[in-house]
């Protein structure tokens, strides 16, 4: 199933998207990761839209053919979300899965607003306060240390200038890194025109930078980006690959302590940080059922 290229997914805001299904079906956001695009839901979108739901694949800020900005802090990339959620499903609560970077708005947004949402799930990465958080408990403490010497290329994103001149190289590297089994060409050559120069590559890049250095992130986003690391507020659905050579799967082992009750992890077997692509069918299957078991009716609220 081919989607449909959105080229105004959110009105008033450049936004671009993948769509596939019904436009009057529920609704499903699904939020790509890094260094990936919309395109990384081939499997998942149609999956979806097969059993019923309007899924609606961004491509977040700085991605083409989204526009360049100038904020990449997280208030802003929740924004986001709920713009092109406001233009899809005004009637009823949306589901949102997020891969990686998306996992981590998602997270964010399941934390610090979550409005408008009925559940969400996040696929490679905890839930972002079982990472901070949990760093304050001895056992999470040695994880983060121990993922450490796996999130080298955040501190050479620090870098000014480097990092974008080298990028092309480097994404290739982290695919190949991340991925060693998977056929990744297509994948690359999407990401090739998504980020086709310097301008749209430090884009990508300043999403690290804005989580992680103060001088970058806006002073506006302050209150978002402390709500983003208190308890997610929605049942959550957290998928991890057992192979994952990105993201440590210990690093969420203590996730569901800050989710709501109603909320799974899954430790998906033979499956690494791109699992969605990697084990399509299996993770299809997790996420259509998870799907199933929150589909929100009209007028309902989260």
């Amino acid at each position: 199933m081919r989607p449909e290229l959105l080229e105004s997914a959110a009105p008033g805001r450049d936004v671009a998207a993948l769509a596939w299904g019904d436009p009057g079906a529920p609704v499903v956001i699904l939020v790509h990761g890094f260094p990936d695009t919309a395109w990384t839901w081939r499997y998942l979108g149609p999956a979806l839209a097969d059993q019923g739901w309007r899924v609606i694949a961004p491509f977040t800020r700085g991605y083409a053919p989204t526009g360049i900005t100038g904020d990449y802090d997280i208030g802003a990339l929740v924004a986001d979300v709920h713009a092109v959620r406001a233009a899809h499903s005004r009637t009823r609560p949306a589901l949102l899965v997020g891969h990686d970077w998306g996992g981590a708005i998602v997270s964010a947004v399941a934390s610090s607003d979550p409005a408008g949402f009925a559940a969400v799930a996040i696929l490679a990465i905890p839930p972002l306060p079982a990472i901070v958080r949990g760093a304050l408990r001895p056992r999470g403490l040695l994880a983060l240390v121990r993922q450490a010497p796996r999130s080298w290329y955040m501190a050479f994103f620090q870098l000014p200038g480097l990092a974008e001149r080298v990028g092309p190289r480097l994404f290739d590297l982290l695919w190949r890194a991340w991925a060693p089994s998977y056929d990744s060409r297509a994948d690359r050559e999407h990401l090739r025109t998504a980020l086709p120069d310097r301008a749209h590559r430090r884009a990508a890049i300043t999403y690290y930078r804005a989580m992680l250095n103060p001088w970058v992130r806006r002073r506006a986003a302050a209150g978002t980006y402390r709500r983003a690391f208190g308890r997610l507020r929605l049942p959550t659905l957290y998928l991890h690959g057992s192979d994952d050579t990105c993201g440590r799967v210990d690093l969420g082992d203590r996730a569901l302590d800050y989710c709501p009750p109603d909320s799974a992890r899954i430790v998906v077997p033979d499956a690494g940080h791109f699992l969605h692509l990697e084990a399509p069918d299996r993770v299809g299957e997790l996420i259509t059922t998870w799907a199933a078991t929150h589909r929100p009716t009209a007028g309902s609220e989260n």
